[in-house]
């Protein structure tokens, strides 16, 4: 782990991605998930944890495990698991198909159609944290995708690996990505799976240690999808960088296409910042890391895509679920977590709903002309009832561009589902709890 248009056009097409894509579980864009580790003796139970997702529209976990009771707990919840195959289990799987039969029927098969399931994932890192099992790697994965196909689940979960991005040799400008020489063989023989199987390659992409590491050449902006920032710009194909996220996934897409592979997809199987570090650890907080996974979040629900790959839909899974008390390493590895073990959060990201009736209305001091940009979508495309804030009727007093777009920012939100994301509207919107109606003019 290492080494936009015009205003307008930008604003209507965020609007139109949250419109047809109210939850993180979509086709029309990249899905955001959850890595769900276990690292840590204070937890609550699976079923609790199940439960707080719902709270959430999280709908997509990773496990690193099988664990039973989680794979229990999240039956008939609408909750789909990427199982994981431990490091510990690769060797067997690796050299035994009636191994690999006998996992997927105890650890899939026997829990379906309860518990929906989306991927097999074989270790975690494994050619960087487990060099001696590099030679059981790929055949640990055939052999489950022939198991899959033996009990006729293929078409439902494909099999992968998570890698590290220290794989990526040279990231820098991320057209010269490769794969380093010692592992190039074995990245042929996992990418030629991939692509037979049509599965993705999944790599865990961590800004922050690559920022952590070099704050001096890596401004934190570029990091954390914050502008301003002046990117940078690949001198390679002219391509232009927003934020360091993209340049990495872009850096592994020219890796696997200099071995030739360029229809395999990729997964983020893990990303996110730490909240919490020691005095020396560069970029920990609160802060950076509410910014960075808001601003992620966003940006893989917009179907964006990367500048090599612009508009291909790409999912993630935030690292981690919970803050883990057991994790080794400095204190951020014990502080990457959504969510404290006593299921409060531990920062405000807007993945739980408030309790109670709550309302959208125009932010103040937003921009006048992107809340203006907003007010016509709300009562256009959006498809919020606007008339009673036309010239004559209850709501139209105070002529004020503020006051009608409160009103209209409000009838889209209740309309659909009162998401947090229905009250963005390009950072012009805020949720409150306090009823912004007035004499005459109530609000819905």
């Amino acid at each position: 782990m290492i080494k936009l248009f015009s205003t307008t056009l930008a604003n209507i097409v965020g609007f139109l991605v949250m419109k047809y894509c109210l939850h993180f579980l979509t086709n029309c864009a990249g899905t955001v998930g959850v890595n769900y580790g276990m690292l840590a003796n204070n937890l609550p139970a699976a079923v609790q944890v199940a439960q707080l997702l719902l709270t959430t529209p999280l709908r997509n976990v990773k496990l690193y495990n099988a664990d039973q009771a989680t794979l229990q707990a999240f039956a008939n919840t609408g909750i789909t698991v990427a199982v994981g195959v431990t490091n510990n289990e690769i060797s067997l799987l690796a050299g035994s198909l009636t191994s690999a039969r006998s996992w997927v029927q105890t650890n899939v098969a026997a829990y379906m159609p309860a518990t929906k399931f989306s991927h097999i994932v074989v270790g975690n890192e494994v050619l960087t944290v487990s060099p001696e099992l590099e030679a059981f790697l790929v055949p640990a994965m055939i052999n489950l995708h022939k198991a899959l196909v033996n009990l006729q689940l293929d078409g439902e979960l494909k099999v992968s690996t998570p890698h590290n991005l220290n794989l990526i040799g040279n990231s820098y400008p991320p057209s010269l990505g490769t794969f380093n020489n010692n592992v190039s063989m074995t990245m042929q023989a996992v990418l030629a799976f991939l692509s037979q199987t049509n599965s993705p390659f999944m790599v865990n992409a961590y800004p922050y240690f690559a920022y952590s590491a070099n704050p001096s050449s890596i401004p934190l902006n570029y990091a954390i999808f914050q502008q301003p920032n002046t990117g940078i710009t690949d001198i390679n194909t002219g391509l232009h960088y927003t934020n360091l996220l993209d340049a990495q996934l872009d850096a592994v897409f020219s890796a696997m296409e200099r071995l030739g592979y360029n229809n395999v997809p990729i997964v983020i199987s893990e990303t996110g910042w730490p909240s919490f570090g020691d005095p020396n650890e560069i970029g920990c907080g609160m802060m950076n890391a509410q910014l960075y996974n808001g601003n992620l979040i966003k940006h893989i629900t917009s179907h964006a895509g990367t500048p090599l790959r612009p508009g291909a839909s790409t999912d993630a899974f935030l690292f981690a679920l919970f803050n883990e008390d057991l994790k080794p390493g400095p204190i951020s590895e014990r502080n990457f977590g959504l969510f404290n073990p006593n299921e409060t959060v531990v920062y405000n990201l807007g993945l739980t709903q408030p309790v109670g009736k709550t309302w959208c209305v125009a932010k103040p001091g937003a921009s006048l002309p992107d809340v203006t940009n907003a007010l016509n979508y709300a009562c256009g495309e959006g498809g919020a009832d606007c008339i009673p804030i036309q010239v004559g009727n209850p709501c139209y007093e105070p002529d004020t561009l503020t006051s009608h777009a409160s009103y209209a920012f409000n009838s889209y939100y209740q309309l659909n589902g009162r998401n947090y994301w229905n009250c963005y509207f390009a950072n012009t919107g805020l949720i409150t709890i306090t009823d912004p109606s007035y004499a005459g003019c109530p609000f819905p």
